[in-house]
């Protein structure tokens, strides 16, 4: 049999070349895209400084906007997108037939809803169900088909107040399996359902956890087995006793162990209705092209081969091939050939009654019950559709608005406003690993980020008003002011006759002052509100020697009217805000680690 790096060599290196090349052009071209975006925006900023524009905050985010689309949806998505496909197109296949050539690949293909429901793995309904890279064939008498799949149930909340008629709704995920679903025909006829699922409670409580197996209804009856090796891993559920053990055969337990220690995964399986459901939990996505490293290193072709090559020799494995059982199924013969029936139509082998006659000449008349199944039916087909585009358009939203907040932060902290720049960097910074990271780094990342901020929103406020008492002790020298105006901002609300416009007056003072020989400017007159507009340029008109308060650590730091600052609570209840919203990030982040460690 021809070797994996012999395969590399002859079969992926010519096309994994000319990847490479399309990987360095990817990474090369969104380099560039950071850098004209800015550079295109630090022209901005030089262009508006040198003319003196007076431009609103509104026409500089929309140019950020603008050369945001230009850089990054015009170099880099389209040049991900052709790499993306061609790797999916030309390298996966290639690795799946050298698994074993009776297979066949479809990057866009995934095992139905109605299989990965079928199997009775899961509790939860997936109202989100999505997948891909499907895997299919028959390997000896068996057919099989495997795919990446990704299942969530979602709720919705809704929320009714007292005070108000109206109804407020809100849709939860929680997520249910992520990871490789494997579906194949298995040799044994069959009528009821058994579930194995990965031991955890006796892991963790010895004795105790036998206990709260046996509490585990909605699996059926629990079903002890004589194979220690193999109770140490499993847990076994079923409808029949003497059916469970018929299927899981010494030797089928055994071959069971050996795979479950070789794949190192909480795998779970299910046999019904003739069918073998194994469900193994991945964190990561898989088969999915690199991007910042090499696509020549063989190790990761050995990582893809690995994968695929685990989830095939379950076949083997299992021993599924052998036929010989089939013949000595416990159900009589009607049973077995209900049973083959089912496992057709992917029902159970119970035949369904016949639908109740419909009236002649009308539209049947459904309930209310009946009409909710089928609004969640449609809800649910909807999400599946529609569920991958959504989550994409998602996905750069939070890129683009990411990217848009960090480039805002910039002013701030060049402009020496630490406390906004940090606050607006730190939320950009969480957009962007939304976007290009899992919801479950992006969550871990927001329960570190979040409470970061809040920390640093309330040792700020605490420094400025640490400062502002200390502005009363600072040293004093004569400055003068250079400008004295009133500026006017004013806003539009409303439409038609509604429309009004509201002129606000803010005081603009400039002084400037001297101190070892070098001059500075500033125009902070106090740590407090400075009151009316008029008031204040009629004290401090053009040319006026005014006492000038500077920090003797940090001279550039002046008021003319020193203290005056009152203990404001306000950043206090923000920075509360933000460390429970981190607090609230971690708790999810906690729920669905443990959700996609499959407990049992």
């Amino acid at each position: 049999m021809q070797s994996l790096e012999s395969f590399y060599q002859s079969d992926l290196l010519p096309d994994l070349e000319t990847l490479e090349a399309q990987r360095l052009i990817v990474k090369k071209k969104l380099v560039q895209a950071i850098v004209i975006f800015v550079a295109l925006n630090l022209a901005f900023l030089f262009v508006h400084g040198l003319f003196d524009l007076n431009l609103y905050l509104m026409v500089w985010l929309t140019f950020i906007i603008l050369s945001a689309l230009f850089t990054f949806f015009f170099w880099h998505i389209k040049y991900y997108r052709d790499y993306h496909t061609g790797f999916k197109e030309r390298i996966i296949p290639r690795i799946v037939a050298f698994v074993d050539q009776r297979l066949r690949y479809d990057k866009a293909g995934m095992v139905p809803r109605e299989a990965f429901m079928a199997s009775h793995l899961f509790a939860d309904k997936p109202g989100e169900y999505s997948g891909d890279d499907l895997v299919s064939g028959t390997l000896g008498e068996t057919a099989i088909q495997f795919s990446e799949v990704h299942a969530k149930r979602v709720d919705i909340v809704r929320r009714s107040s007292s005070s108000s008629s109206t109804n407020r709704t809100k849709k939860r995920i929680i997520p249910i399996f992520s990871g490789l679903f494997f579906v194949a025909d298995f040799n044994k006829a069959f009528k009821g359902t058994t579930i194995v699922l990965p031991d955890t409670a006796q892991r963790l409580f010895g004795d105790m956890g036998q206990a709260l197996q046996s509490l585990n209804v909605q699996n059926g009856e629990l079903i002890k087995l004589e194979d220690p090796a193999f109770e140490k891993l499993f847990v076994v559920y079923g409808q029949d006793q003497v059916e469970a053990r018929y299927i899981l055969s010494t030797s089928l337990m055994r071959r069971m162990v050996d795979f479950q220690n070789r794949a190192q995964k909480e795998m779970r399986l299910s046999f019904s209705a003739s069918k073998l459901y194994v469900a193994i939990p991945f964190e990561k996505e898989l088969f999915e092209p690199k991007i910042r490293e090499s696509l020549l290193n063989i190790a990761h072709i050995q990582e893809y081969y690995d994968e695929l090559k685990l989830v095939a020799d379950i076949v083997d494995e299992l021993n599924l091939n052998t036929r010989i059982w089939t013949q000595k199924a416990p159900a009589a013969a009607t049973s077995v050939a209900a049973a083959n029936a089912a496992m057709e139509s992917g029902t159970s082998g119970v035949t369904p009654p016949p639908p109740p006659l419909q009236p002649q000449g009308g539209r049947k008349r459904y309930s209310e019950e009946e009409t909710k199944a089928l609004f969640r039916e449609f809800v649910n087909k909807a999400d599946t559709s529609m569920g991958p585009k959504i989550r994409t358009a998602k996905r750069w939203l939070k890129r683009i608005v990411g990217i848009l907040l960090t480039v805002i932060a910039l002013p701030f902290l060049l402009s020496g406003v630490g406390m906004g720049g940090l606050i607006t960097l730190g939320i950009g910074l969480f957009f962007i690993v939304g976007g290009f990271m899992s919801p479950s780094v992006e969550k871990m990342v927001g329960g570190v980020l979040f409470p970061a901020i809040g920390i640093v929103i309330a040792v700020f406020s605490y420094s400025a008003y640490q400062t502002s008492l200390a502005s009363k002790s600072w040293p004093t020298v004569s400055g003068s002011i250079v400008q004295s105006e009133i500026e006017k901002r004013i806003s539009t609300s409303g439409e038609g006759a509604n429309k009004k416009k509201t002129v606000k007056e803010y005081p603009n003072v400039t002084y400037q002052y001297l101190i070892d020989g070098k001059t500075y400017k500033s125009g902070k007159l106090s740590f407090s509100s400075t009151g009316n507009a008029k008031q204040v340029v009629a004290r401090y008109p053009v040319g006026k020697r005014v006492p000038v308060y500077y920090n003797p650590e940090k001279p550039k730091q002046a008021v003319l009217i020193p203290g005056g600052a009152k203990f404001n609570y306000v950043p206090y209840f923000f920075s509360g805000f933000f460390i429970l919203m981190g607090v609230l990030l971690l708790s999810r982040w906690r729920k669905q680690t443990r959700a996609l460690g499959n407990t049992s």
